[in-house]
């Protein structure tokens, strides 16, 4: 019984994977800015989505593992951000499901911006 909650569990994490790199490979992204104290935020002309890139440079990677462990150290229940070290790329992903009710993008940007550090 434990070794098929084990493999239910690691299939459900990697189908959520899976669709993350999915819906940024789809070209469905929005457009952010980050800073290199990774202040984000999420362009306000239009309607909150689930997926946003921005461009890295600010950053400041050294390498693939420091914008690996800069994006997990960041990351929370509410936003996760996925490194594109090929494309000095960001990818942020705005868990719009886990708030108690629907919120727009001037309530993500404001709550992105009391992240800052």
């Amino acid at each position: 019984m434990n070794n098929l909650k084990r493999i239910l569990f690691l299939f459900a994490i990697t189908m959520a994977s899976m669709s993350f790199g999915q819906a940024a490979e789809e070209g469905t992204a929005g457009e952010a800015t980050i800073t290199s104290s990774f202040c984000v935020e999420l362009d306000a002309s239009v309607e909150v989505t689930t997926v946003y890139r921005a461009d890295a440079s600010a950053l400041g990677w050294a390498s693939e593992a420091a914008a690996k462990k800069a994006c997990g150290f960041h990351s929370n229940n509410l936003v996760t951000y996925e490194q594109d070290y090929a494309n000095n790329e960001i990818i942020i992903y705005i868990h719009t499901d886990r708030t108690s009710a629907s919120q727009d993008v001037a309530w993500w940007n404001e709550y992105l911006e009391s992240l800052c550090n």
